[in-house]
């Protein structure tokens, strides 16, 4: 009797310990914060992109005849930020880029969910989306807020610079549906109508 006891305690305890390893979140490669000192050179030559099978350089993602926009996204605010090409009426000097800021979720969500999920959303935006596994983006940029409907917008200038321009909110639950085509619509436009880009080129 004693000794099933020991044995459905022992057991309990492996179990208790391999779902608190499974569902920890990975710790973020530590890397420099300071966003005045980051240039385009900071950052890896060559990163994961959703729905590319290789890594892809940076070369690739950043043009040097466009003005490159790098909008941080994070669950809900991805749902609507795909939509940018669609509805912010960008010329052809603009290039948005989307960063997927999912570092801090479990291991095995980005492994086996997050990505699949990133390509189902990414699929029409016309968009490059840098999928930030490790947080490297995240912490070169200093980005602190991992809440769902936050994202940062920088803007990339000619000569390598790396200027934060907008930072905000989209509504709760968009990746869900809370934001119907039209309110995603006027967000964007209101969006960039705020950022002024010909201010920050």
């Amino acid at each position: 009797m004693n000794t099933n006891l020991l044995k459905i305690v022992f057991l309990t305890i492996v179990g208790l310990g391999i779902i608190t390893y499974v569902t920890a979140p990975e710790q973020p490669k530590k890397t420099v914060n300071d966003i005045q000192d980051i240039t385009l050179g900071s950052f890896p030559e060559y990163v994961k992109v959703v729905g590319a099978k290789d890594m892809v350089s940076q070369n690739d993602i950043f043009k040097n005849n466009m003005q490159n926009l790098v909008f941080v996204v994070n669950h809900d605010s991805i749902a609507v930020m795909k939509d940018l090409k669609k509805y912010a009426n960008f010329d052809e000097t603009i290039n948005p880029i989307l960063v997927a800021n999912i570092s801090a979720a479990p291991w095995f969500i980005k492994k086996w969910v997050i990505n699949s999920k990133m390509e189902e959303l990414n699929q029409n935006s016309g968009m490059i989306m840098v999928y930030d596994e490790d947080g490297v983006f995240k912490h070169l940029l200093n980005i602190t807020n991992d809440t769902k409907t936050h994202f940062v917008v920088f803007n990339l200038s000619s000569d390598g610079i790396i200027n934060k321009v907008y930072e905000g909110d989209v509504k709760e639950n968009a990746l869900d549906g809370s934001m119907s085509d039209e309110e995603i619509e006027e967000f964007i436009q209101n969006l960039t109508t705020q950022m002024n880009l010909e201010e920050i080129k």
